[in-house]
């Protein structure tokens, strides 16, 4: 099976080339985003292991650097709220490229990382001090503080704990030690003035480990790409984040992509252990009564037709809208006695007067003579769902209302 990624239409000497892969279904890719979210970081193999422990400048006054408020019946009660309160401020700024899910169980409570590190880093301070209790109006009020020496000693605690025999945590563990290690590249970013140095280098310390960590989960990574930028993704009824890296126990997982003004998606997958799988995908905009013809599809008309009823898309030779193919096959070389080619398919959507409104072209290298009549189909396929994707499909499918 093959993997193709498609782009609109480009001149014959800059043509997009679709890798083959044996573990994937036709997959479109245009208008691609890779970009991290801001703050975050990539890891980097830091030589040493998890080591590096920061130390205060000599004569440096360490400010507070992080508080928060709780409330409660009590001082103990306050406290705790306190303490719970810094944590989500932390929380909060995690911006992890890895979201690890030990479990999709649509009847067990799953958090979302950010939630359950939350729930989890008021274990992970050090250092932290409280104000005297302040009651009012009947409540007591008490302000955690964490001081610029407390980040340092939590900073150091969390590389101490991350600094274990990973072999020999299980999937929950591991989970965990992930968690930990987020929580602190997120709070080393709060460092400033003599710190900052430390505590980036312990960041990238962290991020190490937790790449280490996750190598020893059988899992495999699943990361959707999908436009528009606000489509909602459910993965097992489970919504998460676009162009973030699922990393999730092998099986059959079931996903649905939506957004308003579009057709829902939806299919099943197969995930493999240690596997890297990406569903890129735009969405198909809603429109009513859609009609075009098709001409150049010799190969397989009933291909592109089927793919077009499936997105509510007409195939009537008195459209005004014009889908015109072209497919051709290169030989490339020879091996074993065995021949290879080259497949370029294009798609152009035109107007009445010719005028091209959408274009999409797709280029398959290495396909064995056995395989052209099957990789032409699916090139077809994916060429037809490419050229009604997206805003240049809205425009293209508006014109053939």
């Amino acid at each position: 099976m093959l993997m193709i990624s498609l782009s609109n239409k480009r001149p014959r000497g800059g043509a997009h080339s679709l890798q083959r892969s044996p573990a994937a279904d036709p997959v479109p890719s245009h208008d691609r985003h890779h970009g991290r979210r801001p703050g975050q970081r990539s890891a980097r193999t830091v030589a040493g292991g998890v080591a590096a422990v920061m130390a205060a400048a000599p004569g440096v006054v360490l400010a507070v650097v992080l508080s928060a408020s709780g409330y409660g019946d009590s001082e103990s009660d306050a406290r705790a709220q306190a303490l719970q309160a810094l944590s989500e401020n932390v929380a909060a700024d995690v911006e992890g490229e890895i979201e690890v899910r030990t479990t999709m169980d649509p009847d067990e409570t799953e958090e979302e990382m950010d939630q359950r590190i939350a729930s989890r880093a008021s274990g992970y301070f050090e250092g932290v001090e409280y104000s005297d209790p302040v009651e009012r109006n009947g409540e007591v009020r008490v302000e955690a503080q964490l001081s610029a020496e407390a980040l340092q000693q939590t900073l150091n605690q969390i590389v101490r704990e991350a600094d274990r025999e990973i072999a020999a945590l299980n999937d929950r563990e591991i989970e965990e030690l992930v968690d930990r290690t987020e929580f602190g590249i997120a709070l080393a970013a709060l460092a400033e003035g003599p710190q900052a140095r430390e505590a980036e280098q312990i960041a990238e310390e962290l991020e190490q480990a937790r790449a280490e960590a996750t190598q020893f989960l059988d899992f495999g990574q699943l990361t959707f790409d999908v436009s528009p930028e606000d489509a909602a993704i459910e993965l097992e009824g489970e919504e998460i984040d676009n162009r973030q890296r699922q990393l999730l126990p092998p099986g059959t997982y079931r996903y649905e992509v939506s957004a308003d003004g579009y057709r829902s998606e939806g299919e099943s997958l197969r995930l493999s252990a240690h596997s890297e799988e990406t569903v890129d995908l735009t969405l198909v905009p809603e429109v009513d009564q859609a009609q075009v013809q098709l001409t150049g599809a010799e190969c397989c008309p009933e291909v592109a037709q089927r793919t077009l009823n499936e997105k509510g898309v007409e195939v009537s030779d008195a459209a005004a809208v014009e889908l015109r193919y072209e497919l051709d096959e290169d030989f490339l070389t020879e091996v074993a006695g065995e021949e290879y080619y080259t497949l370029r398919g294009e798609v152009e959507g035109r107007d009445e007067q010719g005028n091209v409104i959408a274009s999409k072209e797709a280029t398959v290298e290495q396909v064995s003579a056995a395989e052209v009549e099957q990789t032409s189909q699916q090139v077809v396929a994916a060429l037809s769902r490419a050229i009604i994707a997206g805003e240049e499909g809205r425009e293209l499918l508006s014109a053939a209302e």
